[in-house]
Parts: structure tokens; sequence; C-alpha cells
């Protein structure tokens, strides 16, 4: 019962995921920072071009610490085999929280020594209110909550389901199979035997806490950023204000979409971790009570067919975790790479990304 719910839950999972594909992913809209920064007067065009150097350089610094954040763990895996792989295990996580902290911490400029020389002879207010949701993808807020939320709901059940190794971490999963029996003197199987095993590598608490850790710090990172983007004061230019917008959706869209991807590429190798181990522990010998065994013969084996269905199941949405974390890094690349050319002068102001 347990497990056909636990089979539901992530074919609906899985279906949740080709629905998030098809209506959001590949229908995002770009604004062209550099065309609406352009339509400008000259003194406020220099507005724009100082916001842009800015976005461009902790552009540059967010990618270098994801390289860095990415070079760390590898050479840390190398340096300390006997860790079993995990600090391959937490790198995405660890690699968002060093570019999540550069995002947070580096805010864009909104105030200038000489902005009453550039500023409007009109006055304006926007009154309209702004929160961390204002700014970027529709998804931008649900999809990595429900993302970050499940993939907590797996990391703790697989931590409680979770057992020892021969070191004592919690990296394998325990499981209970028929991997014997009682025979009699005319080698007739008269009862089958229950043995205890684990297998490994699974996702238990060994690699749940520190990724779980992980995902939360990136997670209060990712939101102290997506608020101050919302909360950072306007441009007093008001032939700024469309560029404005699309610099706070710029960044909105970073955040969100580099967060997403992230999760899914996080979640992805631990979910085939289990898989692997979900499988090999609904492997069982093929004793039937009443079977006559030939002492030079090896007994089949068969597969739990719940847990294997569950495993091939895992592993499908796994796979489909990594197509879409790719495909979000790829369009991710695309709204950092708007900020790495210079200032042009056009009157077209949306491209399709």
């Amino acid at each position: 019962m347990v497990n056909g719910f636990a089979l539901l839950v992530f074919l609906g999972f899985a279906v949740g995921l080709l629905v998030l594909v098809r209506r959001t992913i590949f229908t995002q809209h770009r604004s062209d920072l550099r065309i609406l920064g352009a339509v400008a007067d000259r003194q406020e065009r220099s507005v724009a071009h100082k916001v842009l150097r800015v976005l461009r350089a902790r552009n540059i610094v967010v990618l270098v610490a994801l390289v860095v954040g990415g070079a760390l763990a590898w050479n840390l895996h190398e340096q300390f085999p006997s860790a079993a792989g995990l600090p391959l295990a937490v790198a995405p996580a660890g690699m968002w929280v060093l570019a999540s902290a550069v995002l947070a911490w580096w805010p864009l400029p909104y105030e200038f020594a000489d902005s009453g020389s550039v500023a409007s002879s009109v006055a304006s207010a926007d009154l309209t209110p702004r929160s961390t949701a204002t700014f970027g993808p529709r998804w931008g807020i649900i999809v990595p909550t429900v993302l970050l939320a499940a993939t907590t709901v797996g990391l703790l059940v697989a931590g409680i389901l979770s057992g020892t190794d021969e070191k004592g971490r919690f990296r394998n999963l325990p499981y209970i199979s028929a991997n014997g029996a009682e025979l009699d003197n005319n080698m007739v199987v008269t009862h089958i035997q229950l043995g205890h095993g684990s297998v490994g590598p699974f996702p238990g608490w060994y690699y749940g806490l520190p990724v779980l850790g992980l995902l939360l710090v990136g997670a209060g990172l990712s939101l102290w950023a997506l608020h101050s983007n919302a909360r950072r004061p306007r441009l007093r230019a008001t032939k700024l204000l469309a560029f404005d917008d699309a610099v706070r959706t710029n960044v909105g869209f970073v955040i969100s979409t580099g967060f997403s991807a992230m999760l899914c590429l996080q979640a992805a190798p631990l979910m085939l971790f289990a898989a692997s181990a979900l499988f090999s522990s609904g492997q069982s010998t093929a004793y039937e009570v009443g079977q006559v065994a030939e002492a030079a013969t090896i007994p089949d084996t068969v597969l739990d067919p719940v847990l294997g269905t569950l495993a091939v199941v895992i592993a499908v949405v796994a796979l489909m975790l990594l197509v879409i974390g790719t495909i979000l890094l790829v369009r991710w690349l695309g709204w950092m790479t708007t900020t790495l050319r210079p200032l042009k002068e056009h009157s077209t102001t949306t491209v399709i990304a």
C-alpha cells in the first residue's frame, strides 16, 4: 500500500514537471537591457551604463564562484576518497550557496552623486506594491518552493529508511529478502529463510543532512536577494523606468531560474542512488516450498514487482530532472549573458529568449 502510494506520488510529480516544461520554460521572453538603456538621453544613458557595469561585474563573479565551488568539491573528492562521494553529492547546493551569497550581498546602484543632473524635471512616484514575486517568472516562487519541499520530504524519508554501512555512516538501505531455504533429506524445500542485508549508496542521513542544510541556506539567500531586488529604490530618471523594471526582472529570472536548476541537478543523482538501491533490495532467491533443489544449480532471482516498478519510476523522474535542470541552466546562462554586451541604439525593446 505504501509503495503503491509512493508510486502515484512520483508519477504525479513527473506529470507536473512535464507541464512546467511545456507551459513555462519554453515560453520565456527577455527584454534587451542594452536597448532599453539606450532610449534615454546622453546623461541618463550614463546611469544605465553604471547599472549595467555593476550587474555585469556581479554576474561574472557569480560565474567564478560557481566554478570555484565545483573545483573545490572535485578537489575534496580526490583528496578524501574515504568520504564516499560526499563532496560531489553536495556540490550543486554548495555551488549555489556561493552564487546566491554574491547575489544577496552585492547590491546594484540606485543613487548617484550626480543624480540631480540626470534626474527628470518631472517628479513622479511609483505606487505599485512590490514583493519578492513581483519581478521574474510567474513560477519564480511556487516552483522552487515545491521542488525544495519535495526534496526535503524525500531526504527525510530516505534518512528514516537508511541504515549504517561498515563504518557506521547512514548511507545504506537495509532490507529483508528470501535468500535461503531449509531442505529435507530428499533436497525438497520445506521452509523459506529470510535474510537481512543492506545496499548502497543510498541518500540517507550521511548525504541528506549536509544537502538539506545547504539547500535551506541557499533558499534563504535566494529569498534575501529577491527581496533586495524588489525593494531597491528606483532610478530617478523617468526615461529609465522601463530599464529599471527590466533590470529587476532580469535579476529575478537569474535567481529563480538558477535556484530551480540547482534543485533539479541536486535531486537527480540522489534519486538515481535511491532507485539503484531499491532495485537491488527488491531481488530475492526464487525458492518455493515443495521445490526440489539441485545441489549443482544456482537458483534464479526474482524481482519484487512493486519495488522494481518504483525504482524504475524514480529513475525516470531523476532523468527528467536532469534534462529539465540542464534546460534551466541554459536559460539561466542566457539571462546572465544579457549584461555582457555594451549598450546600442535600437528601437525594438523585446526579444525572445
